[in-house]
């Protein structure tokens, strides 16, 4: 069982060496890092016609320096907004040099509109109480960036591009921002982002049912009135009126807006009932937001 015995204490060493075997040595995304010098020599070994061993015979030194390769990433390449008059809108960009050496990135945005939006370049500083690098633009990150400064191989920047809206921008216009990130060692290498900005508008439906199709004198119905802001931006000062048809008699306290019981009266709860019409304050609606509004009323 000796042997037995060598395996149980080879096992371990023979894991060991597997798990090296796995360890991925790290590279830049173009390879190499510019300036390794890359030597090699070659060996011989002889024997004489004695048939004696002859000491290693070894070459010179044959060596080939790696030159530099720039290349560039922004990320993402394109996203889009919305964004109302006179708001800024905020996309977070990353830029990496791929490159295989340290290099700097001269970074331009600009807008294709005519006349053209107001768009800048801000760093993700973390000013303003948030975190650098985070994605996330705070009020005090407005320092103004023109270059990522020196980057080492896989190494990153992260900024915000600021788009904008006009004051007088109409509903439904749009704007393209173009992000470029240049490489300063080799300027014909750069990557380009395209950022595309709507301005955002509220779009109200309104929709009425009611829960019989036939009912005779005495019954009892239930209207129900669902809204909707399909729209891509809050819709403000919402009212819902609706006048009860004279074959009905309202039941009285009976509207219920979003499940939630009104009184008639003219109170706190944004629901009135008085000359035979109901008049419903709903107030704001954020964007893909919707409601219901429902009343009882019996057949004359």
């Amino acid at each position: 069982m000796r042997w037995l015995s060598v395996f149980r204490c080879a096992a371990p060493l023979l894991v060991v060496l597997a798990l090296a075997a796995l360890v991925v040595i790290p590279a830049s995304a173009q390879g190499t890092t510019a300036g390794t010098a890359i030597g090699n020599t070659a060996t011989l070994d002889y024997k004489d016609g004695g048939g004696t061993s002859q000491p290693t015979v070894t070459s010179n030194s044959a060596s080939v320096t790696v030159s530099q390769v720039a290349a560039v990433q922004a990320a993402p390449t394109s996203a889009s907004g919305n964004g109302q008059a006179s708001e800024t809108i905020y996309y977070a960009v990353t830029v990496t040099n791929n490159g295989n050496g340290a290099d700097t990135f001269a970074l331009a945005a600009s807008s294709t509109s005519s006349p053209a939006w107001t768009v800048a370049i801000y760093r993700d500083n973390g000013a303003g109480g948030g975190t650098a690098n985070d994605g996330v633009h705070q009020s005090g990150e407005n320092t103004v960036a023109s270059s990522t400064g020196s980057l080492a191989p896989d190494a990153s920047f992260k900024c915000f591009v600021a788009v904008t809206v006009p004051s007088g921008a109409a509903a439904g216009a749009s704007d393209t921002t173009n992000l470029t990130a240049t490489s300063q060692f080799d300027a014909t290498k750069k990557a380009t982002d395209t950022f595309s900005t709507a301005v955002s508008a509220a779009v109200m439906t309104l929709a009425k049912s009611v829960d019989k199709a036939q009912a005779a004198p005495g019954d009892t119905i239930r209207y129900t009135i669902t809204y909707n802001n399909t729209g891509s931006a809050a819709a403000s000062t919402v009212w819902v009126r609706d006048t009860i048809p004279s074959a009905v008699n309202y039941v009285a306290n009976s509207v219920k807006v979003n499940g939630t019981a009104k009184t008639d009266a003219a109170d706190s709860d944004n629901v009135t009932v008085a000359s035979g019409v109901i008049t419903i304050n709903v107030g704001t609606i954020a964007a893909g937001a919707s409601g219901s509004i429902t009343f009882d009323a019996t057949v004359k």
